[in-house]
């Protein structure tokens, strides 16, 4: 059972992917929600994809296994949120395995060999494709890269939020109903984490064009990589 506090005041369970659409059924873990965060739609909290943070983080906490996530985010100006926060970013995207100390998982080893500092478009795309891959994993990335992107070339901050209550609200429409502050949140997550520089704009899979996003098709994307091998060979 996996637990967060985030400053809210509800403390109950609610099995991970619960359509109640469907009878209630479950299709996932069970995940403890504290103050409305469910690991894997809330996991970033108020801090977004940062290839910088990233790297930085996780060599540190390879290098000194011991550390915990306060003194991991001390070089960074902040406090343990962050450290868990960033964290979380490396599991979401396939890198490292949840928990401390850190281990880094098989494909990930490559990643680290190959571009500690996460400069690459090799490992931009390898990021892109674990985030989005699996709802179970961060299931907002997953709605909107394989579920809204591919339908709207051109849509607005407030189409895109009106999706992600659709898909979220069946988690808790206390949470993540229509006036959800954290819908909003996760929104403003995920176009920054496709339009800065440094998150993953170097894809240029999404644009921003006044008030509306516009989605690039002239993209010749890269991956996903499923094994070991594959993966080294796109970086040589």
């Amino acid at each position: 059972m996996e637990s967060v506090r985030y400053s809210g005041e509800v403390d109950l369970l609610i099995p991970f992917g619960t359509d109640f659409r469907n009878k209630g059924e479950p299709r996932g873990r069970c995940f403890k929600l504290k103050g409305g965060v469910i690991m894997t739609v809330y996991f970033h909290g108020s801090f977004g994809l940062n290839r910088q943070y990233m790297s930085g983080l996780l060599l540190n906490a390879l290098k000194n296994p011991h550390l915990k996530d306060i003194a991991l985010a001390k070089p960074f100006g902040y406090a343990a949120p962050f450290g868990a926060r960033y964290r979380s970013w490396l599991h979401k995207t396939g890198v490292a395995e949840m928990g401390l100390p850190m281990k880094l998982t098989e494909l990930g080893k490559v990643l680290v060999d190959k571009d500690p500092s996460f400069e690459t478009l090799t490992t931009q795309w390898f990021l892109h494709h674990e985030l989005s891959r699996d709802a179970g994993r961060a299931e907002p990335w997953y709605f909107f890269a394989n579920e809204f992107l591919p339908k709207h070339k051109h849509f607005t901050r407030a189409e895109l939020l009106d999706g992600l209550t659709g898909v979220l609200r069946y988690h808790s429409e206390q949470h993540f109903g229509p006036d959800s502050k954290l819908n909003k949140v996760i929104l403003r997550k995920i176009i920054e984490c496709y339009t800065k520089k440094q998150a993953l704009g170097g894809l240029n899979l999404l644009a921003i064009d006044g008030g509306k996003l516009v989605r690039n098709d002239n993209v010749s994307p890269l991956g996903p990589w499923k094994t070991v091998e594959a993966l080294s060979k796109a970086y040589q």
